[in-house]
C-alpha cells in the first residue's frame, strides 16, 4: 500500500510532466484552448486550469489568452520554464539510473526502474533527449553502450547545455586516431541505442558536430555563454538528415525492399527513421522509404548488409554502389 508521501511524489512527477507538455504545446504557437489541452493530456479542464496557473504564477510565464484565436500564447515566444526542478544531483542520478537500466536485463527490478526513469525523463529540459524505446519496449536490451560515458561528464554537459555555457575538452577521433582539443557549444545531449552524444556547435570547424561523450576527456566548463545559432540548428531537420548517428550531405531518398520472408520481422519493428513510410506489396514484401543525408548512406549500407539475400536497396544509386563494393570486398576476403 502506498504511503501519503509516495502518492504525493507520484502526483508531483505526473504534474511536472504534464505542465512540461502544456508548455511545449503553447510554445509551438498553436494557440491551444483549455479543452484542447485537457484532451491532449487526458485530464479534466479544471486540472489544466491549475496547471496554467502554475505556469503563470509559479514559473512567471508570459502567458496570455487570445480572444480571437481562442487559445493561449506567450507574449515572449522564446520563453521557457526554468530548469531548477532538476538539480545537478537530479541530473547525475538520471544518468546513473539510465546506465544501470541498460545492465539490469530481464529482472523485476528493471521494470520498476524503467517506470521511475520514464517519470524522471519527463522532467528533463529540451537540451537533453533520450531514445525511450530502449526504456519502455521490453525488459531486455539489444546492446549495452559501445563506449562508456561517465555520469559526471553527462551531468556537467547537461548543465552546460541548459545554461548555454561553452565547454572545452579533448576528443579522440577513431577515424583519425588522434586526440584534439575542442571548444564547443552543446545544444543537446542525445541518447541513441545506449550511447550518449553531445550535439554541438564546434568552434574549430564552425559547424554542427556529434561528439560521442565516451570519447571526451579533460572537460572544462568555461566562463563564456553562447546563444543558439538558429540558422544552423533545427532539431527536426537535423535528425532528418541522419541514420544511426551518421549525417550530413545532400538530402536523398532511400528505398529498401525486404522479401516476404524477412518482412515478417521488419514490419513488427519500430520505424528506422522518423519520416519512414511503409508499403505493403501483394506478395508479402515490404518497402521502406525515408530521407537521409548522403553522408548517412554508409550506415544505411551496413544496415542492409545485415539482411543480405533478403533485402534489396532500390535507391539511391550511390547506396547500391556502396553495398556492391562492400560485398565484392567481402567475397574477395573469403576466397
Amino acid at each position: 500500500m502506498k504511503t501519503d508521501s509516495q502518492e504525493r511524489g507520484r502526483v508531483f512527477l505526473s504534474a511536472i510532466g504534464r505542465v512540461n507538455r502544456i508548455h511545449k504545446t503553447i510554445a509551438a504557437g498553436t494557440f491551444p484552448s483549455t479543452a484542447q489541452l485537457a484532451e491532449l493530456c487526458g485530464v479534466s479542464i479544471r486540472t489544466i486550469k491549475r496547471d496554467l496557473d502554475a505556469l503563470r504564477y509559479d514559473q512567471s510565464a508570459p502567458l496570455r489568452y487570445d480572444t480571437v484565436k481562442r487559445g493561449f500564447y506567450y507574449t515572449e515566444p522564446t520563453w521557457s520554464p526554468g530548469v531548477h526542478r532538476l538539480s545537478d544531483g537530479d541530473l547525475l542520478a538520471f544518468f546513473i539510473a539510465e546506465n544501470a537500466l541498460r545492465l539490469t536485463g530481464q529482472t523485476p527490478e528493471a521494470l520498476q526502474l524503467r517506470k521511475s526513469l520514464n517519470k524522471l525523463a519527463s522532467m528533463l529540459p529540451d537540451e537533453v533527449s533520450i531514445n525511450l524505446f530502449t526504456l519502455a519496449e521490453s525488459l531486455s536490451f539489444q546492446n549495452p553502450a559501445f563506449e562508456k560515458s561517465e555520469p559526471e561528464t553527462l551531468q556537467r554537459l547537461a548543465k552546460a547545455a541548459t545554461e548555454q555555457t561553452t565547454v572545452r575538452f579533448k576528443y579522440f577521433s577513431p577515424h583519425s586516431g588522434k586526440i584534439t582539443e575542442r571548444s564547443a557549444d552543446v545544444y543537446q545531449l542525445h541518447n541513441f541505442s545506449g550511447d550518449w552524444y553531445a550535439i554541438s556547435f564546434d568552434h574549430k570547424s564552425s559547424a554542427m558536430r556529434d561528439f560521442h561523450i565516451g570519447r571526451i576527456s579533460n572537460l572544462e566548463v568555461l566562463n563564456q555563454s553562447f546563444e543558439i545559432n538558429k540558422s544552423l540548428w533545427n532539431r527536426e531537420e537535423y535528425r532528418r538528415r541522419e541514420f544511426n548517428m551518421m549525417r550530413g550531405g545532400r538530402l536523398t531518398t532511400v528505398q529498401i525492399l525486404f522479401d516476404p520472408y524477412q518482412s515478417q520481422w521488419i514490419r513488427n519493428r519500430t520505424a528506422l527513421h522518423e519520416e519512414e513510410t511503409r508499403e505493403e506489396l501483394p506478395d508479402g514484401s515490404l518497402r521502406l522509404t525515408f530521407p537521409v543525408g548522403e553522408n548517412g548512406l554508409e550506415a544505411v549500407a551496413r544496415f542492409c548488409l545485415q539482411y543480405a539475400g533478403n533485402c534489396v536497396a532500390e535507391k539511391p544509386k550511390k547506396l547500391r554502389q556502396i553495398i556492391k563494393e562492400k560485398l565484392t570486398k567481402g567475397l574477395a576476403s573469403h576466397q
